[in-house]
């Protein structure tokens, strides 16, 4: 599989590369997407970041929310990426009280094979925003005590983590969560 990842300054990029070590990887940095990029690509991660949170640099990741809302290519948002996958279709974003640091617990909120064969649902989570609810076009999929973790678009292979599937899989299912939504965008 040809897998675009759109770094948006993670610090996390050699273990999101790690996930994706059977599959052929080019990265980009935020701001450099055009459809020469992503033209020769069957699937677009959107990573994490903590540099510039969506509110406030809504023209700094223009480009992505574009892609988001336009683009026929399955895409995976993970944190930044999956609240820019939120804001670009509406969703209710909000600032946490204090950044959200650790292991969590998920609750699912809808039966989705993504979920198939887990020891658990633990996951790791390093975020600052949180959505609490989602426009009709997204579904969510799995909750924690902060709010939507999963969620996935109704009609395209548009799916979005809060999470970071990437950290501390010694102790989570998060990397065998991604790797089943892998596995079913292939």
């Amino acid at each position: 599989m040809n897998i675009l990842i759109v770094d948006n300054g993670t610090t996390r990029l050699a273990e999101i590369k790690l996930l994706l070590q059977k599959d052929n990887i080019k990265t980009i940095n935020f701001g450099r997407i055009s459809s020469e990029n992503i033209e020769n690509f069957d699937l677009i991660i959107l990573s994490g970041g903590s540099q510039f949170p969506v509110f406030g640099n809504e023209t700094l990741y223009k480009d992505e929310i574009d892609l988001i809302k336009k683009s026929t290519k399955p895409i995976i948002g993970i944190c930044l990426g999956f609240e820019l996958i939120g804001y670009a279709y509406g969703a209710e974003l909000i600032e946490i009280e204090k950044k959200e640091n650790g292991i969590i617990n998920l609750r699912t909120a809808r039966s989705n094979q993504i979920f198939k064969n887990l020891p658990n649902f633990y996951v790791y989570e390093a975020h600052r925003w949180a959505i609490k609810k989602l426009p009709a076009d997204l579904v969510e999929l799995a909750r924690s005590k902060d709010g939507i973790e999963v969620i996935k678009h109704r009609s395209r292979k548009l799916y979005g983590f809060q999470f970071h599937p990437e950290m501390v899989t010694e102790k989570t299912c998060g990397d065998e969560i991604f790797n089943n939504l892998l596995n079913i965008l292939k």
